[in-house]
């Protein structure tokens, strides 16, 4: 649930660096990024810049995440009055423009579209079919419910929108990253149902199909027509994103759970690459427990994976103080957060958004961003493996999705986990195991076509390469410093 918030300019932090523990009290977000170790990238490689959901920092933070840590350079949330201030040459925009535009490789921009904010603005323009109504034509309860029968015209008016703004944007610097902050139009059947089925219009478009391959085909079709005008804007971009564009993470975890989801077969063309929203202790257990994040995450790459789509880009949160319901602590240790950050760039990701909704305290969240840059780092040096390797499939079936495979080695304790890829041109392997809950051990897996091996599963994960040397497993630990993984490399 993103929420936007203004964040003050000073906090205090403990940070977790390397083998040691680092207290910085009442330092700036600036001061703490340019106090941490700094994660080392391969020169060269494609891994997509990561982007923020969130505040808009001050220029110094905006440059040191673009420089140093992997981001693209914020631009902000896109909004008239935002836009406005590209005609001040000393605003912040204005001067995060004119490095973009100076060295875009270097720094692309990242500009976040926001239909859900914009569209509150013209509500009462839109066409008034885009309502559901009842036999008489009228609101039903009196409430403004989108119409899965909503015309095209409400969407391309959404569109044009945007893209009058965007196009200031384009005039002062190229836009490398779009990512659509969703929440707008078409809801899922748990929070509309009871409107759609009194609407007389909507019952025979629906016929004799299901609700949620009808919601899922509808959302799709109107989410398209905004999609294709921003990508058409921006047809040098690296990505654009909707939120959220994925195999469902909860499904078949219990009986009703499409009715809180569209299905991905329909929705995938509207992102560049799928995307899903896992934030720590929201409608999961965290680490362990019934409900962990790592089999949500799987139960999405599974069947993203089934249609064709191996890597992601995913909006990533290690946790905020307003989500305290399913874990006993409602933000994770920085470790586990790496740890679980390698695992799902294990399993195909090739860069994410870093999230965080409630701007109360930057020891909450500026090492948030500064985790997921580590594990971006680490990744530019195994890119290989994600573009050209398979995640291997295991031999059981995901615990969830039963037809889906699991994605993961059986370690034989429930609180490791290991996941492998297999590179496609060449006998090697990459293997991360993880100790998602209890002390760092030793586990013993079984590795297709590898063979039987002893990993080190650490609570901050540990990443292998392995190859066959005279008939025998041999590994190498690449992230040896597992909190700083990019050290030495």
């Amino acid at each position: 649930m993103k929420r936007l918030l203004h964040v003050a300019a000073a906090f205090s932090l403990l940070l977790c660096c390397g083998q040691g523990r680092v207290s910085l009290h009442a330092q700036t977000a600036l001061e703490q990024l340019q106090a941490a170790p700094r994660p080392h990238f391969r020169a060269g490689h494609t891994l997509l810049p990561l982007s923020f959901w969130g505040p808009e920092f001050p220029f110094e933070v905006r440059m040191e995440l673009a420089r140093h840590w992997g981001y693209a350079l914020q631009f902000g949330r896109l909004r008239p009055e935002l836009v406005k201030q590209l005609e001040d040459p000393e605003s912040v925009v204005s001067k995060v423009c004119a490095e973009a535009a100076a060295d875009p490789k270097g720094l692309p921009l990242h500009v976040i579209t926001a239909p859900a904010f914009s569209v509150r603005e013209y509500l009462d323009d839109l066409p008034p079919d885009t309502w559901c109504r009842d036999a008489e034509g009228k609101l039903i309860d009196d409430q403004k419910v989108w119409s899965p029968e909503a015309p095209d015209e409400t969407f391309r008016r959404i569109a044009d929108y945007e893209v009058q703004m965007l196009k200031k944007v384009q005039e002062k610097a190229p836009i490398a990253i779009l990512t659509n902050g969703g929440e707008y139009a078409l809801g899922v059947v748990g929070h509309n149902l009871k409107y759609w089925e009194r609407d007389p219009k909507v019952l025979k478009a629906k016929g004799d199909r299901d609700w949620y391959g009808y919601i899922s085909e509808r959302k799709a079709h109107q989410e398209l027509i905004i999609s294709r005008r921003l990508r058409e804007l921006c047809p040098q971009r690296q990505l654009y994103i909707y939120y959220y564009t994925d195999g469902c993470p909860h499904r078949s975890r219990y009986d009703g759970w499409w009715e809180w989801a569209w299905d991905y077969k329909y929705m995938r063309p509207i992102s560049d690459l799928p995307n899903s929203s896992l934030y720590y202790g929201h409608y999961n257990t965290g680490w362990g427990g019934q409900y962990d994040m790592l089999t949500q995450a799987l139960n999405s790459v599974a069947q993203q994976i089934s249609v064709g789509d191996a890597l992601s880009y995913n909006w990533t949160c290690a946790g905020w103080p307003g989500t305290g319901r399913w874990v006993d602590n409602p933000i994770s240790d920085q470790a586990h957060y790496l740890g679980y950050l390698k695992c799902y760039y294990t399993a195909g990701m090739i860069g994410g958004v870093a999230g965080y909704f409630e701007y109360d305290d930057a020891a909450n969240w500026i090492w948030q961003l500064m985790a997921l840059g580590q594990v971006h780092a680490l990744f530019s040096h195994l890119e290989e493996f994600l573009r050209q390797g398979d995640l291997l499939p295991g031999p059981n079936m995901h615990r969830w999705s039963k037809d889906l495979p699991a994605y993961e080695l059986p370690t034989g304790d429930e609180g490791v986990r290991v996941l492998a890829r297999r590179h496609q041109k060449r006998s090697e392997w990459l293997l991360t195991a993880w100790a998602a809950t209890g002390e760092d051990r030793q586990v013993t897996v079984e590795v297709p076509g590898l063979g039987q091996v002893t990993l080190e599963a650490r609570a901050c994960g540990s990443v292998y390469r392995a190859v066959v040397k005279q008939g025998k497993p041999a590994l190498r630990l690449v992230d040896k410093d597992g909190m700083v993984p990019t050290a030495g490399l």
